[in-house]
């Protein structure tokens, strides 16, 4: 028989009354011209796991990306040639992104800044209807051990998994595909993470493929093995046996341990019932609250942020008031005959351009790196592409909710900085002037803002155009530096540096134009 006829025969095997998934004529080339995988054709059956195995770096992370819709074009356009079917449904590969399968990352691509609860509360908030009244007891049973409320930085290698597992499983994709899930696991939780999987595809009926180096432990379990040969660009079987795999990776070491083990459910544990209600779906609005309350409370609100630029605002309100009177050349003439107009000048330019500027800076500067470095770690981990998959608007959570904290937090803080420059000059000048009521301070240092009657909506305008200026260019710049892919902690290091530099340039171009602007003529 031919070849051709061998995978035609192949692909009219599906079960009766079961949908297979069947991927046909996948060709994938990456950017830089490499051909991946050419004219490849298999299919996975309800209720059948297939592992998918390769030697490292063939490009088996980037196929199950691709049937995921995941890969990441910024470096340049992929080639994608084939089809996607499953049931009724079909995806033409080359034209459109699959959203068929969910995919459970290599390193898990938890949201390290939710607990376990909210990790999968977050994917039942978004999943499609369809996928609500799916039963959820067997996701139960991969939480049993742990707590919702649980820190995820708390939770072990093999929990972590397990939730990551139960997030895709209740976004509802018809079809689970796990990259590298054994990866960093112990033999017992390996184990036993292989026997939950199998139970999920049988139970759920869920077809399965798992990419993976070290398969002793999943060959019991697997129903066929996949190899993707790299000197034929092709996917194709292979005996589900160690000894034939080892010979066709030829000669890669995968020894170990092979043995068939049993699954507690766990669905009637003492924290099912907690489980059951963040499986249950809500109205996704509230994680926007969420993010927002989170990024507002660390570009904003956090009593770190707030002592430093008080303490900022403080230490220009008493530059401003002894440099002034103490070292300026007609120092004499300012403490008597030019008090009044001294308080008067110094009290507009720290108002209206000094606090406002050095605010602006201060806040820009740490803002950036924290907005650089939270973005490049969710880069770095695949938080991002997770949110994807699980239907979940990273743009809508975590750009708009980055864009308005942090305009936010500026002009709230630089409010702030200008009252403790203002309490700070006064304090700074009754020393000069510990004879004088602080009336008469009051009345001069504010004066000119006071004095100009209508015309001071025009300036207060001037400066909150600098403040939202500075601040959408300074955490714009952040968000573009930190959302470019990131390979190491040294790559984060570096975008966090740059993003500082970029925001306090721009700060300081945009407030010098508006300057210009508001003083002209």
């Amino acid at each position: 028989m031919s070849e051709a006829s061998q995978r035609d025969a192949s692909l009219g095997e599906a079960s009766v009354g079961e949908a297979t998934l069947r991927v046909s004529g996948l060709t994938i080339r990456t950017p830089h011209g490499v051909e991946l995988v050419r004219d490849a054709h298999f299919e996975v059956s309800s209720r059948e796991l297939v592992v998918l195995i390769g030697p490292s770096g063939s490009g088996k992370t980037s196929i199950i990306n691709a049937l995921c819709g995941l890969l990441d074009e910024r470096d340049g356009a992929w080639q994608i040639e084939g089809r996607l079917s499953y049931g009724e449904r079909e995806v033409d590969l080359s034209a459109s992104r699959s959203d068929m399968c969910g995919l459970v990352f290599q390193g898990n691509a938890l949201f390290d800044d939710l607990d376990a609860g909210e990790n999968v509360k977050i994917a039942a908030d978004h999943a499609p209807l369809s996928a609500r009244a799916y039963d959820s007891s067997p996701i139960m049973s991969l939480l049993s051990d742990i707590r919702p409320e649980q820190p995820i930085a708390s939770c072990s290698g093999g929990q972590k998994q397990r939730i990551a597992i139960a997030r895709t499983l209740i976004a509802g994709h018809p079809i689970l595909i796990l990259d590298e899930p054994n990866s960093g696991l112990d033999i017992i939780s390996s184990r036993r993470l292989a026997g939950i999987i199998k139970t999920i595809c049988t139970e759920r009926s869920t077809p399965v493929v798992i990419a993976a180096h070290h398969v002793d432990d999943l060959l019991p379990l697997a129903d066929k093995v996949l190899l993707l040969d790299t000197r034929s660009r092709t996917i194709r079987p292979v005996a589900a046996e160690i000894g034939a795999i080892e010979r066709a990776m030829m000669g890669l070491d995968l020894e170990g341990e092979s043995a068939l083990i049993a699954v507690e459910a766990g669905a009637s544990s003492p924290q099912a019932d907690a489980w059951r209600s963040y499986a249950k779906a809500g109205h996704p609005l509230r994680w926007f609250a969420r993010y927002f309350a989170e990024y507002f409370w660390v570009l904003c609100a956090s009593p770190f942020m707030l002592g430093y630029l008080g303490l900022g605002g403080a230490i220009l309100g008493f530059v401003s008031m002894w440099f002034g009177f103490n070292y300026h050349a007609f120092g004499g003439y300012l403490k008597s005959i030019l008090h009044d107009e001294t308080l008067a000048g110094i009290g507009f330019v720290q108002t209206t351009i000094s606090v406002p500027l050095i605010a602006s800076i201060l806040v820009v500067a740490r803002n950036s790196a924290v907005i650089c470095a939270d973005l490049g770690n969710r880069m770095l981990s695949a938080q991002l592409p997770a949110m994807r998959n699980l239907h979940i608007s990273g743009f809508r959570y975590l750009v708009v909710s980055i864009l308005v904290a942090n305009t936010l937090s500026l002009t709230l803080l630089t409010v702030a900085a200008l009252a403790m420059a203002s309490w700070s000059a006064l304090q700074t000048w009754q020393v000069f002037f510990p004879d004088q009521p602080s009336e008469f301070w009051q009345e001069n240092y504010f004066r000119r803002l006071l004095e100009a009657g209508p015309a001071l909506y025009g300036q207060l305008g001037w400066v909150f155009a600098k403040i939202v200026l500075s601040s959408l260019l300074g955490s714009s710049a952040a968000i573009l530096i930190g959302l470019r892919p990131k390979t190491s902690v040294v790559s984060i290091n570096n975008a966090i540096a740059k993003a500082i530099v970029i925001g306090v340039s721009l700060t300081l171009v945009s407030h010098a134009f508006f300057a210009v602007l508001q003083f002209w003529g």
